[in-house]
């Protein structure tokens, strides 16, 4: 009402109840207050999206696999080494160093008494050894963990051969028992080895830089 005592006519364009500052945008017919006001920059994130239509920070994780040309990209999760690849190399040696020293005794035992067939097959092992000490150096110097992996899948290889051989040759139920169960203690690292030698974070940090 104004101050004449003739009730206040809504202007042109104006509503009952309508405060100030929720107006039309001129040329929107977008309610201020609801859009961006005028002098007022719009806050970053609720505008329009980018052309590509992906939002930032939530595509594809920059800089991981390999460049257009080719080229490695660089390691995403920082400079340092991951710690499954640490162990892996690790494991590498302490699983090589133990496989060379029972494949030495198994070998000595087989020179100084002649030994049997699975015995024989036991000192297999140092080639094996020779290979897992060779790939976790490879692997702690940023290159391939492909012989660290091969290697240690070649220790449990030669441990299921000598069981095998065992259960054939020996005739006491007890030196087939035994010869199973030291394939089976003894495949345990090899086996621990081979898995962390191919976890992703162990490929993605060897094969996505320089060596070390």
């Amino acid at each position: 009402m104004s101050e004449h005592g003739v009730p206040h006519q809504p202007g042109p364009g104006q509503q009952y109840g309508q405060q100030p500052g929720y107006g039309a945008q001129p040329g929107s017919g977008q309610p201020y207050g609801y859009g961006a006001q005028p002098g007022y920059p719009q806050s970053p994130g609720y505008g329009q999206p980018p052309a590509n239509g992906q939002v930032s920070g939530y595509g594809q994780v920059p800089g991981w696999g390999t460049t257009p040309w080719g080229a490695p990209a660089p390691w995403p999760q920082g400079p340092g080494r991951p710690g499954v690849t640490t162990a892996a190399g690790v494991l590498g040696y302490v699983t090589g160093g133990l496989t060379v020293a029972g494949s030495l005794l198994f070998l000595v035992g087989s020179l100084s008494t002649g030994g049997d067939a699975a015995t024989w097959v036991l000192a297999l092992g140092l080639p094996c050894a020779a290979g897992m000490i060779y790939g976790a150096a490879q692997v702690m110097a940023r290159r391939s963990p492909t012989p660290l992996f091969a290697s240690s899948l070649a220790a449990v290889g030669v441990l299921l051969l000598a069981a095998v051989v065992g259960a054939a040759t020996y005739d006491d139920d007890d030196d087939i028992v035994g010869v199973a169960v030291v394939a089976l203690f003894a495949g345990v690292l090899p086996v621990i080895t081979a898995v962390f030698a191919r976890l992703p974070a162990t490929l993605g940090w060897t094969r996505s830089g320089p060596p070390a």
